[in-house]
Formats: C-alpha cells, sequence, structure tokens
C-alpha cells in the first residue's frame, strides 16, 4: 500500500484527489478505521501504535496520511454510540465516516430528534464517505450529528497550497432530520474502555502533529537521496561533501527525532492512564496539546530546511520536496496545533487562569 501511495502522489496532488485505487487500499487495509471497535471491524488500536501508523502512512504522501488520520480518527466516534446506531453506520467493513466538529448547525426540535442546517469547512476526507458529522449547537449543548451522505451536498472550495488530494471541501445539509440516536457528545460520555477514556479532543491534535512529522521525515529521506546524487552549480562536488549541507541534514535529524521523541512519550503516558483508569489533569492534557503544536511547528521548519538545501531542484514539480514543504506549512496551520497552545501550556503551568475544556 505504502509504495502505491507514493507512486501516486505526484498525481493526487495534480488532480486534487486521491486515485480510486489508492483510496481502495487504505480502506482494504483498515486504515480508515484504526480506532473503531474490533467488534465492528475495527482496529481498535492503541493510541501510540496509531501515532506510528499514520507517520508512516504520511511519509508516503502527506494526503494520504492526512485522509487516514481524519477518517480513523472519526471512527473513534463507534465507542459512543448506541449499539444499534453503532452498527447502522459502522456494520459495513468498508463504511467511512469523517466531518467537521465545529458546532455551526442551526437546529430545529423535532419528534424523536433534531432538522438540521448548516454549512461546514474544513471537510476533510467529506466526499469518500458513507457517513457525515457535523456539529451543532443544541438547547441542551453542542452536539456531532451523523448524516448519512446522501443528506450532504459537497462544495468543490478546496483550492490550497498544501495537503491538495485531502478534499477538505465546505460541505452542507438542509433540514436533515438527526434522530437523537446519532447525536453524541463524547466528552459529556463516561464509556468504559482506554480509547474513550483519552482526551477526545487531543485526537485530532495528536493525528494531525504526527502527520507532520511524517511529511517532515519523507523530506529528510529526499533531501538525504538528492545529495548523494547532486553536484550543485558552481560546486566542486557532490552536495553530500558540502559542510553546510551535512550541518543541515545532522540539524535536521536531531530536530525531527526530538519532535517525535516528545509527541510519542506524551502520547505514551497518557495513553498508560487511560489504560489504568486514571483521570488526566489539565495539566496533563496542556502538555500533550504542547507536544502535538512542537511537532507541527518543527515540522514545518524541518521542510523548509530540506527545502533549501535542495537549492534549485526543490522548487520543481518534479521534486516532492516542494510538496512536503507546502504540505508541512498547511498541516501547521490547523487550529488544533496551533501556536496558542504554547500560551496555553504556560498559562496551566504558572497557574494562570485560562479555559482547559477543549484540552
Amino acid at each position: 500500500m505504502h509504495s502505491l501511495i507514493r507512486a501516486e502522489a505526484a498525481k493526487a496532488d495534480h488532480d486534487r484527489r486521491l486515485s480510486p485505487a489508492v483510496v481502495a487500499a487504505l480502506v482494504e487495509a483498515g486504515a480508515t478505521r484504526m480506532l473503531a471497535p474490533a467488534s465492528l471491524g475495527g482496529g481498535e488500536v492503541d493510541l501510540p501504535s496509531w501515532v506510528v501508523a499514520i507517520e508512516d502512512l504520511a511519509r508516503a504522501d502527506g494526503s494520504a496520511g492526512w485522509t487516514a488520520m481524519t477518517t480513523s480518527a472519526t471512527s473513534s466516534l463507534a465507542w459512543y454510540l448506541p449499539p444499534d446506531t453503532a452498527t447502522e453506520v459502522f456494520g459495513s467493513p468498508k463504511s467511512v465516516i469523517a466531518g467537521t466538529a465545529a458546532p455551526v448547525g442551526v437546529v430545529v426540535a423535532a419528534d424523536g430528534g433534531h432538522h438540521v442546517t448548516g454549512r461546514w469547512g474544513w471537510g476533510s476526507a467529506v466526499p469518500l464517505c458513507d457517513w457525515v458529522v457535523g456539529g451543532a449547537m443544541t438547547p441542551d449543548g453542542p452536539r456531532l450529528m451523523i448524516f448519512p451522505s446522501a443528506d450532504v451536498t459537497v462544495h468543490d472550495t478546496w483550492h490550497a497550497t498544501g495537503l491538495r488530494a485531502t478534499q477538505s471541501h465546505e460541505w452542507e445539509v438542509a433540514d436533515a432530520f438527526v434522530p437523537a440516536r446519532r447525536q453524541v457528545w463524547p466528552p459529556a460520555l463516561r464509556v468504559p474502555g482506554p480509547l474513550p477514556a483519552f482526551p477526545f479532543f487531543a485526537f485530532l491534535a495528536v493525528g494531525v502533529a504526527a502527520v507532520a512529522l511524517g511529511i517532515a521525515a519523507r523530506s529528510v529521506e529526499e533531501v538525504e537521496a538528492l545529495a548523494v546524487t547532486k553536484t550543485p552549480q558552481h560546486g566542486r562536488g557532490l552536495l553530500a561533501e558540502e559542510a553546510d549541507a551535512q550541518r543541515d541534514l545532522g540539524t535536521a535529524e536531531a530536530r525531527l527525532s526530538a519532535a517525535r521523541a516528545f509527541l510519542r512519550a506524551e502520547v505514551a503516558a497518557r495513553w498508560a492512564a487511560a489504560v489504568a483508569g486514571t483521570p488526566s489533569t489539565p495539566q496533563d492534557r496542556a502538555r500533550l496539546r504542547l507536544a502535538c503544536s512542537h511537532a507541527a511547528a518543527e515540522a514545518s521548519s524541518i521542510t523548509r530546511l530540506a527545502f533549501d538545501v535542495g537549492g534549485g531542484t526543490s522548487v520543481f514539480e518534479s521534486s516532492p520536496l516542494q510538496r512536503c514543504l507546502r504540505d508541512a506549512q498547511v498541516a501547521a496551520q490547523h487550529a488544533m496545533v496551533s501556536r496558542r497552545l504554547f500560551e496555553t501550556y504556560g498559562k496551566v503551568k504558572l497557574g494562570v487562569p485560562t479555559d482547559t475544556t477543549r484540552l
């Protein structure tokens, strides 16, 4: 699967969508349902293993890794649904689900549920989905509404500089009825099991960080391969023989390894606590989110460094280095890994009052 993803990455970037073959490979491999329960055909993967799997897929192609990340993260909703609804949504082994959690939907109460109208952005992988999740605010608080894809209209708005094949378009529903059994707000529920005990809002942040690290790892790999074949213009030998390139490559590898280690250590600690049934503190969650934001910021910087080492070769569409740079920068712009999380961590660490409900 990884070799197929690599082979088709440039075309996917050009076409602004993953090929049917890549999508089919992701679904067949279970990459879109990694966090769903095994009883529903999901992978029921532990979070430390999930981070490794997502980084590996993103190393093959950022958009493919992102698609696997957002769909498999959303598949975790299966843990929170009533059994009949979970079977309805996830019963088919090829069922794919994704969406947008922002509670922008407008609801009107109806017998047995709500009619929902709204238009959401950042709908990564929604065109590939059988079911789509959209956040809405009800009189009782926020809810994640689960719509069948037949209720969803996708608008071709994802004309972005990076992660171009994620199809993160805007999408909408108009007066779609959602029964109460297909409405959920995971942070308000207490469901047995380690995965539901993991901080819910951190799923996406951890996934974005893992994608960013995979892209950065690919950029380092690409510049290593380039350095042993390229003789720079006006150079006296191979790029690999230049001290600046050697120094920059060492710096890139050190920063990548450090960011990866920080993220994986925090995920492992929070996962161990979830397995043990130990509630996480605001300090725990803030440090996890700090690791996520740090990973994304470092990935963007590392890919820039690799791009610079590649010199003029990097600017051509045929070079994966330019795609890595664009993909990593777009990933780092995601709100879940915003640099504001550095400030949030500082406030929590120093005891300064701040909102920690979405950590």
